[in-house]
């Protein structure tokens, strides 16, 4: 009987696979370090059909399962962009959750799958400037997840919902409709940082929670001075023993991640003018560090948490919507 779904969550490294049951319920869960990037690398999507492939047939294996129990397939994330899957047009916004419903990409696998697998969309703004130009891919499916929690929190109607990674996206929710994005370079840059400059040794993590002086400190030289300026006093501190090496990542930390603060800002004087709180959806180390970020902002009043783990997806919760919206 086909009592069970496949989804996908595919990024730009990696990928996972969710075994879900008709009430959507997780049933199992498989990753593998293949994305939209091995595609790019490679010039061919082989690559990452093969590694959809595996992780298909590691779940059936797994769970005793033959091809016709799995109903139907949906994946969304880097899956949909030029070096994925399919490339599929972002939706521009707003739009609600029956957009979404309304918008599902059907496409048919002949290599390995040999059957259809429905994508979800990313989103865009549409701007004449583009100073003013955004997109996601993947984080979309999990603000919609998200949205049922925020009601039951008590989460005013106008929020600002921030989803750290390798582009730390902001997204304005009126509601249950998406109106804006803001797109940030931060956990790429910190990566770059980390792994190809001198300042190496510093940006290295020791799984404790961030200091808050030294985020603080990092968020004010990104004031004063600027990016550039800011960072390198990271290097000066390093270089002349100023401070523990946890004070010093810390202060990188307030660098790097304060510029998500100053630009969300920009969008609430200008912008987002009914805006006061922000929602996190983030480990518990992200949320402390956004919490002190925005400890003393002048247009954010509270900043709510939305936390993850490896046994909770908020990519099914939005599936789980989008289809219950069809």
């Amino acid at each position: 009987m086909n009592d069970y779904i496949l989804y996908y969550d595919s990024g730009t490294s990696n990928t996972r696979a969710y075994l879900l049951d008709r009430d959507f319920s997780v049933r199992y869960t498989a990753k593998k370090a293949v994305g939209s990037k091995d595609s790019a690398i490679a010039g061919s999507n082989r690559v990452l059909i093969d590694g959809l492939w595996e992780l298909y047939t590691g779940v059936l294996a797994a769970n005793g399962l033959e091809g016709e129990d799995i109903s139907a397939i949906y994946a969304s994330g880097m899956i949909t962009c030029a070096y994925g899957l399919k490339e599929v047009p972002h939706l521009a916004l707003p739009i609600t959750v029956e957009g979404f419903a309304d918008s599902l990409v059907p496409f048919l696998e002949d290599t390995r799958f040999h059957r259809e697998i429905i994508l979800i969309p990313g989103l865009k703004t549409v701007h004449d400037d583009i100073n003013f130009v955004n997109n996601m891919r993947g984080e979309e499916i999990e603000i919609l997840g998200a949205l049922d929690e925020l009601q039951s929190a008590g989460a005013p109607r106008d929020l600002a919902m921030i989803l750290p990674g390798s582009h730390t996206h902001v997204t304005y929710l009126q509601g249950e409709q998406i109106t804006g994005i803001i797109s940030n370079f931060t956990g790429e840059l910190f990566h770059a940082i980390q792994k190809d400059t001198i300042l190496s040794p510093v940006l290295q993590w020791d799984g404790t929670p961030p200091d808050r002086d030294m985020v603080r400190k990092g968020y004010e030289n990104l004031e004063k001075f600027g990016f550039n300026r800011a960072l390198y006093i990271c290097r000066a501190m390093d270089a002349f023993g100023e401070g523990t090496p946890h004070q010093r990542f810390s202060y990188g930390e307030g660098v790097i991640l304060g510029g998500v603060r100053q630009s969300l800002e920009y969008y609430c004087r200008h912008l987002w003018t009914d805006c006061r709180t922000v929602a996190l959806v983030s480990d518990e180390f992200m949320y402390q560090l956004f919490s002190i970020l925005f400890a003393d902002s002048p247009l954010i009043d509270k900043v709510l948490w939305l936390p993850i783990s490896d046994g909770k997806s908020y990519g099914v919760s939005g599936l789980k919507k989008i289809l219950g919206a069809r």
